[in-house]
This record gives C-alpha cells, structure tokens and sequence, in this order.
C-alpha cells in the first residue's frame, strides 16, 4: 500500500491526530445551541466545532439567495460561474461535447476537481460525466437555495479528498412557513437562447420541528452558431478571403479530394470550371479555397455554424423535502430527499470525416453537367469530405441524481454529538445518433463501370449521388456513479482558560463508491466517427476517515485552530493531512487571521480504471530518424500510427500545500474590508503524456545509449506504463499514452472585499465590491522526459489576472434598485499583432452589467424587471476571432421578468 505523504515528513498516529487539528472558518448559522451562560455558539463552514465568533481564521465569502436574484442570476451555475473567485472560468454548458449537461466552478483558476461542493456540509453527488471528479451545479435547485458559502482556502483536513482550492457548501432552506410560488421568464435581445423557470416552496414549522418542500422547473432553449455574428463564418482582420487560413468558424473538411504520391500529395477541390463550391455543394460550402503553405491546392470549406448549436436544449426538473423533528429536548432528527432531471438536446453538425480511395476515382462530367477532377490511384488517395447527406449528430442526455440524508445529532451535559447516513446516486444516459460507422465510408465508394461507360454506386465528388444506407451509425453511453457515507463524531469542551475554553471534535466517516461508465460496443472499439466522450471505466473502492479539530485561546484574543485527517483508500493507498490556522484580533474591530495546511485529491475510480482505448493520427517517428542517421529534432517522417490510452492503476493522490495571510476591518458599523493573500502550490497532477513526447524522449534516449556503447533504456523507466510497438521494418505501430503523476502548479493571489451601506432620508444604500488579483501562475510540462516549470502566466491568454464584482443596491420603501458587474482584466497572448513581432495582441478587457428594479406589492407579492449585460457586451477575442467559453457567455443583453407570490 503506497503512502501519498511520501514527500512529507509527516507521520501519523492517534495521539498526533488528537492533537492536530483545526478550527477553520466562519459564517452563518447551521443551527443554534445554547451553553450554560446562554451564549449562541454555532456551527460554520470548514469547522465541526460551534462557537460565537462569526468571523473566523480562514476566508469565507456568502453569496445569500437573495442578492443572486437581484444580481440576475437564474441558476446557482450563473451565479458562481461569474463570481470573481472564479478566477479564469469554467464549464458552463454548450454544445458539440459531452459535457454539454453539465457546469462547473474552479476556485482560484484550479481544475473543476480541485474544488468540493458540499449540500449543508454533506459531499454532493459526484458526476459520471465529470468521471467521478465534480459536481454537475445545473443539478441545484436555486428555488431551495438559502445561501452558499464559499472557502476560499484549502480544507483536506476537514473535508479530505478534492477540497484543494477551496469549498463551496450551498445550504438549503430550512426555517419557512406558508406557500411561495416563483416564475421568471428571460428573453435574449438576440435570437436563440430563450429561459423560463417556475417553482413552489411550502413550509410547516412548529416547536416540534419543520417540514420544507420545494419543486422547481427550468428550461432553456439553444443558440445556434449562426445565431450569434462572431460565431458565424467571417474573414479575420486584413486576411485573404480566398485563403482557407484566414476564415474563422469554417472547417477544412468540406470537400477535398487528397492526393496520394502519384498526384504529388495535392489537395484539390472536386469540381472543373468556375463554379463555387456553394453553386456545387449548396450554401454552406465556401470557396474553392487556397492553402497559402501549399502552393496550388485547393479546397470547398465548410460552413458549420448553421446546423451546430453553441449552448443546448435544456429541461431541468428538482425536487427536495427537507424535515427537521426534535425527538427530544436534547435531540434532534434531520432527513432530507432531492431529486433532480435534466434532459439536454445537443445538436452538432454533420460528421467530417476522411475517406480512403486507394483505386482512385476517375475524371468525367455527370448527367448534370459538373466535371469531376481525377484522383489518382494510390494507397493514400481519398477525400476529406463532410457527410451533410447524412444528417446533423444528435445527443439526447439524461441525468438523474438521487441524494438521501437522515442524520441524528443531540447534547448532554458533557458533549455534543452527531451521526448520518447519506446516500446519492448520479446516471447519465446518452442517445446519439447521426454518427458515422468508421470503414463503411470507404467501402460504399462505387467505382466505374467500362462496359456501361459510366460511374456505379456512390461518388463522394459528386452532390447527385444518393449516400447509400449502412453508413449511419448510434453513440451511447451510460454512467452511474454511486456514494454510500456513514459519519459521526463527537464535541466536547476540554478546559476552560482565562482566555477561553478549548473545545475538541473527534469523528470517523465510512464511505463507499461506485463508477459503472460504459459506452456502447463500436464507440469501445473506435468504430465510431464523429462521438465523443469514451468510457470512463468501472471500478468501486471504500475510504475509512478518523478526523479531529481542536481549538485552543493561547491568550486573549488569540486563538489557535488545528485539524488532522487520516484517510485509508481501498484501491491505492493512506494520506494524512493537517492543518494549522492562528486568529489574532489586536484591536476589537481588526482581525487578523493566517493558516497552512496540506491537501490532497484521489485519483477517481476512472483514473485508475478507465478502459484503454485506440485512436488513430499521424504521428512523427523520431526513432526511424535516428535510426536512419537523420536529426531527431528536426525529423518530418510522419506515419498514421495508434495511440492507446486509458487509467492507470498504480497512480498517486495529487497532493497541495495552501497558505493564507488575511485582515478583516470593521470600520464602522457601516463599513468593512477584508484581504487576504493566497498561495496554492500542487504536486503529482494526473495527467497524460503526449504521444509525441514519448517517440522524441525514446529516440534520445536510443542516441544517447550509442554515443555511450550502453544498451539503450527503455521509455518506461522515464514515462511508467508508457510502451512503444514498431513493425519488423521500422514502421510504428501504436504508442501507449498513460496517465502519470506528473503535474505541478505554482499559483498567488490577493482577494480583496469592501462592503459599505448606509440609510438616508432618501432611501438606503448599500455597495459591494469584491476584487480577486492573481500574483502569479506556473505550470508543468513534460520535455525529453523531464519536468519543466513555465515562466509566469497570469494575465495571459484564457488567465486573467483580474476579476472584479461590484453591487450597489437602493431600497426606498416597496422599491428597490439593484446594479451588478463583472469585470474580467485584459489579457495578452502569445501572437504578435503584425509581422513586425514587436507586439504581443492584447485581449481586451470585458465589463458586463446587470440591472434589476423590484416592486413589493401589497398583497404578500412582488415583481422584478431586470437585464443582465445590459450594453450587450460580447466575448473578447484574440487575433483569430476565437474567444473562451469558459470565460464569456454568448447570451448576450437579456431582459427578463419574475414574479412571486406568497401566502
């Protein structure tokens, strides 16, 4: 059994876990207890341990369902997606992919995986789509949402796996009486994009206990490409109409016939004359095109825009009960039910694909009158050619998520205490269709017929001849990811000191998980054109976790918090992760706060068990260039090659090393300022090695064997589980690509967040502005088989080093204004604006806003009226009209209305 620590010096034992421990955060109330001197003290995010002070060592931000609706934000995907912490996007739905069901959020521009979700302080159910990595926020009612609380420092100790860059924790409702119906309708000023969502919530509360329920509904309609200008085909600034480089949202695969050796490797549209290609194909062809890298080749490009959507069809259906029953005076039962569906319609354009030709097709003029241009016989003779005949791919997705909870906790006079089962099961199922079963492409090529002097069966040149059936083929998939936890633990007071009493939380936790991922038999075996997505494999494991937290007042008003966890993994092996974080307030009004800690994320059940699959590309093969006597770095023999790729069950956890430094200053009762400096450094990131990468690094280790007389190492002493198969003659025949623990990352950053209201005789005010700047970002990479840290990247392309929310709120009465912005920092890329290489192109800063007014009429009710990007700002783009997705929505101004009605 491996030991993930290895690195650290740290061991574990019981005795170090009791008194390691931590007492991280601050926020709101998860439920009230009262001590002997009837003082409130509670519970809050990152800590098992209650207490009185709100504000706490580590950072939390609480974004109340409230302020999100007045910011315009529909769905908890909207709103943290565009929250500064955030910092360079993440997945919020599209189209054309298969994670097109699903959102994602990425605290402090880490990875989806590095961020843990919670439901009130329980793990959310993990998405098979995300391989068992992520939760899918398009799951989370925002009907039930009462606040969510973002931790914005690591949290392992506590939480364990995947809580490296931070916790979001969403708490639901709880506390409410009466019934409340919702319903928000918001119409794009732009075609396409169209969303309405209702819901109802009803709630009983006696002394006995509370009953809350709520059903929501949300659908959305897609945006096609050609719906938006900047997604539509267009020519970039100064280029060449008439050159295929030039044209963005145009793909290359239209109709190309491709010249083996015996037509000098030409590419050349299909057609004699001088005739378009849209006057041949129809009007999504452009051209014929010229490639300027290739002197005299030609081609129809292919406009895609029209019949390939950028965000999907989506219905979202949830429902949730939450129940609260006082047993007894001392304790209390908690059970809570939630159910979602969502079913998404993801429609791409027709498969591109490649035909092999080898016999070559023959030069004539068709009934119709279009000259066809030969393509000469040879064995890599074909024709790049997009099967519009065959109809668009469509994805029909189907998640489900179940997620039950029934928990116990109570007091006595010596301790509190707790105990909870909690269950949740995710599926997704997948029904594509319009995909292209691979090889039939090339076998229903007709061929011509001498006695009958013309062309028998399918000629791809030609826009009469009929597709043939067979060709068409399904893509599906399912997935179910299952998790089964059973927890409790216990909190007690050690001893009272003259600055405080020194509290204490012991637990222990069992968790069971599942992954069944599959895709249908073709797809497995690389049989299918135009899919995405492949399995992510089947595997289960069980995780045993011992924790603790201990609090101890040094002196008065300073505080020390310490947190240990061990957690035992069935299928890889232990890790230990503890964390230190100190309070200190020098002034009743200033705090200052710091912590360290470590953390980990374990490789998913894919990772380590993921089918290995075979995809087919041409690859440069730096061994028969050495072998040859040629130089390696600058070999061009290219071959069409394997490459085999899968999990990896020998991997590692990715483990981190976080630390902040921060202030919080009450100024005044009205006004208040938090910053805090972050660093987040990551070790053993899971990722796969390039094919290229493996071939280059075996040829140098082969050249540096001869030059030594030694005999010659092999690839898998540097990239383990990597393999290379050659033929008798040289030739490749597939490479194995795996998955390693081989990344690191280096991240800095500030976040900063004033706060300010104040009443007037002419309404009340109130003003928000939270800024987070990036300080610094390297990365890995892999080169002649070493690991080697990037220059500093923040503020480059798709990392903006600068996120900026600001709110301004206005109540007078029954109205209310509220203004929201989100403000994303300019960008530089690695393009020179000019062949004058003097300048790097700068990606311009973007700044949307978002405005509401609300009404409170006078029967128990209230309207909203609202835009969001109100300027209609669109994406930013660089050099080549290409923009992020993660960063920027397409939507574009957004008006919207929302009504709702309680009783």
């Amino acid at each position: 059994m491996n030991n993930i620590n290895k690195n650290k010096t740290i061991t574990f034992n019981r005795t170090m876990l009791t008194s390691c421990i931590l007492a991280c955060l601050a926020n709101q109330t998860v439920y009230a207890a009262e001590n002997t001197e009837q003082v409130e003290r509670i519970e809050v995010t990152g800590s098992r341990i209650k207490r009185v002070d709100l504000e706490g060592a580590v950072p939390v931000t609480i974004l109340k369902a409230e302020d999100l609706a007045n910011a315009g934000f529909a769905t908890v995907g909207d709103a943290l997606r565009n929250s500064n912490l955030n910092a360079f996007g993440s997945w919020g739905g599209g189209a054309n992919n298969s994670w097109s069901s699903q959102s994602t959020v990425q605290l402090k521009g880490a990875s989806a995986q590095h961020t843990l979700t919670l439901l009130d302080g329980k793990r959310m159910a993990k998405s098979p789509v995300l391989d068992g990595g992520a939760s899918n926020l398009n799951t989370i009612p925002m009907a039930a949402v009462e606040r969510i609380e973002i931790l914005t420092d690591g949290a392992s100790a506590i939480y364990g796996t995947d809580a490296i860059a931070g916790v979001i924790n969403v708490i639901l409702k709880k506390d409410f009486q009466g019934i409340q119906f919702d319903g928000r309708a918001d119409r794009p000023s732009a075609k396409g994009g169209d969303s309405s969502n209702f819901s109802f919530t009803g709630g009983l509360s006696s002394d006995k206990g509370s009953l809350v329920f709520t059903i929501e509904h949300y659908e959305e309609d897609p945006i096609m490409q050609a719906d938006r200008p900047y997604t539509r085909p267009s020519v970039i600034p100064g280029g060449d109409a008439g050159d295929a480089n030039d044209w963005a949202n145009v793909s290359w695969t239209g109709r190309a016939l491709t010249q083996g050796n015996a037509g000098g490797w030409a590419w050349q549209h299909p057609f004699e004359g001088d005739a378009s290609c849209a006057d041949i194909y129809g009007a999504d062809f452009k051209g014929p095109l010229t490639d300027r890298n290739y002197d005299g080749d030609t081609l129809c490009g292919y406009d895609y825009t029209n019949a390939a959507a950028s965000s999907s069809r989506s219905r979202r259906d949830n429902t949730l009960i939450h129940y609260t029953y006082n047993v007894t005076d001392d304790i209390r039962l908690t059970a809570r039910a939630y159910w979602a569906k969502n079913e998404t319609l993801d429609v791409s354009a027709p498969v591109p694909a490649s035909i092999s030709i080898p016999n070559g097709l023959p030069a004539y003029t068709t009934t119709q009158g279009i000259r066809l241009k030969e393509l000469y016989p040879d064995p890599d003779a074909g024709m790049k050619f997009r099967f519009d005949n065959a109809g668009n791919r469509v994805a029909e997705m189907h998640d489900n998520v179940f997620d039950y909870m029934l928990a116990l906790d109570g007091s006595t006079s010596a301790f509190d205490w707790d105990a909870s089962i909690s269950y949740n099961k995710y599926t997704n199922f997948v029904w594509g269709t319009g995909y292209l079963l691979d090889g039939a492409q090339n076998d229903l090529v007709g061929h011509w017929d001498e006695q009958a002097n013309k062309f028998v069966g399918w000629d791809p040149r030609d826009p009469n001849s009929p597709l043939p059936g067979g060709i068409a083929a399904n893509y599906d998939k399912r997935m179910v990811a299952d998790y089964l936890e059973a927890a409790g633990g216990l909190s007690f007071d050690l001893y009272q000191f003259d600055a405080g009493t020194a509290a204490m939380y012991v637990g222990a936790s069992y968790r069971e998980e599942s992954l069944d991922s599959k895709v249908d038999a073709l797809a497995e075996a690389g049989l299918i054109v135009g899919g995405n997505g492949g399995s992510g494999g089947a595997g289960e494991r069980d995780v045993v976790s011992t924790y603790a937290e201990l609090v101890l007042p040094i002196i008065d008003k300073l505080e020390i918090n310490l947190a240990g966890r061990y957690d035992k993994y069935s299928d890889f092996g232990s890790t230990f992760n503890p964390q230190i974080s100190i309070r200190y307030n020098p002034l009743d009004n200033v705090l200052l706060r710091s912590s360290w800690g470590t953390g980990f994320r374990a490789p998913t059940l894919s990772d380590l068990n993921k089918a290995q699959t075979e995809g087919f590309s041409k690859l440069t093969n730096y061994i028969a260039c050495h072998e040859a006597g040629t130089d390696i770095d600058s070999c061009g023999l290219k071959q069409e090659a394997a490459t085999r790729t899968g999990g990896n069950k020998t991997l590692d956890a990715e483990e981190s090393d976080t630390y902040n430094i921060g202030m919080s200053w009450d100024i005044n009762d009205n006004f208040s300022i938090t910053m805090d400096y972050w660093a987040l450094e990551t070790e053993g990131l899971i990722d796969s090695i390039d094919s290229s990468e493996i071939l280059q690094t075996q040829a140098k280790l082969n050249q540096a064997a001869d030059l030594a007389g030694t005999a010659r190492q092999d690839i898998s002493t540097i990239y383990p589980g990597a393999e290379i198969s050659l033929l008798p003659n040289g030739r490749l025949n597939y490479v194995v690509a795996p998955v390693l623990n081989i990344g690191k990352s280096e991240r800095q950053g500030l976040d900063v967040s004033f706060t300010g209201n104040f009443e007037t005789e002419f309404g009340d005010f109130s003003a928000k502005v939270n800024v987070s700047k990036y300080l610094k970002y390297k990365y890995s990479y892999v080169e002649d088989g070493e690991t080697n840290i990037s220059e500093d990247i923040a503020g480059r392309k798709n990392t903006p080093d600068v996120r900026i929310n600001f709110s301004l709120d206005y109540t007078l009465g029954e109205h209310s204004v509220h203004y929201f912005a989100n403000y994303i920092g300019a960008q530089e890329t690695w393009d020179y604006t000019d062949e004058t290489n003097t300048k790097l192109f700068e990606i311009d800063a973007y700044t949307s806003h978002n405005l509401n007014y609300n009404l409170n009429l006078p029967w128990q009710n209230s309207v909203s009226l609202g835009v969001t990007n109100l300027t209609d700002e669109e994406p930013k783009f660089d050099k080549f009209n290409a923009f992020s997705t993660s960063l920027y929505s397409i939507r574009g101004r957004t008006f919207y209305m929302s009504f709702q009605q309680r009783f």
